[in-house]
């Protein structure tokens, strides 16, 4: 997982006391392929995109974004990249963080969960 220079910004700008900043709130699946870049805005083939199920800050640094697709939402997809943005129209937002997996093809038997951790040094 790489996270984004606009990921860090927004960091920077939590950290800094900055109002209004927007965590991620949905995670975004696609199809694109290639080296995961931190100057990346978006991902390069968006397919779908979710809300973040669930949010867990219990251990110290430490964040865990979950999200979750059934198996009707992403049967037929092939998975091969991730990542998390604020809520936008459609297939959009500021691209916080973004990963790129080998192809997962979905068949409508399987359901997705994706974890996403992060630790602040």
């Amino acid at each position: 997982m790489v996270v984004t220079n606009y990921g860090k910004s927004q960091i920077a700008l939590v950290v800094g006391g900055s109002a209004g900043i927007t965590a991620p709130t949905y995670f975004i699946i696609g199809s694109g392929s290639g080296t995961a870049l931190v100057t990346q805005t978006a991902l390069l083939a968006a397919i779908d995109r979710q809300p973040v199920t669930s949010t867990d800050m219990s251990v110290t640094q430490k964040v865990k974004w979950t999200g979750d697709w059934t198996s009707s939402e992403i049967s037929g997809t092939a998975l091969t990249e991730f990542g998390m943005i604020i809520s936008g129209g459609g297939l959009t937002g500021s691209l916080w963080s973004r990963s790129v997996i080998p192809a997962i093809t979905f068949d409508g038997t399987n359901e997705l969960r994706i974890e996403e951790n992060w630790q602040i040094y």
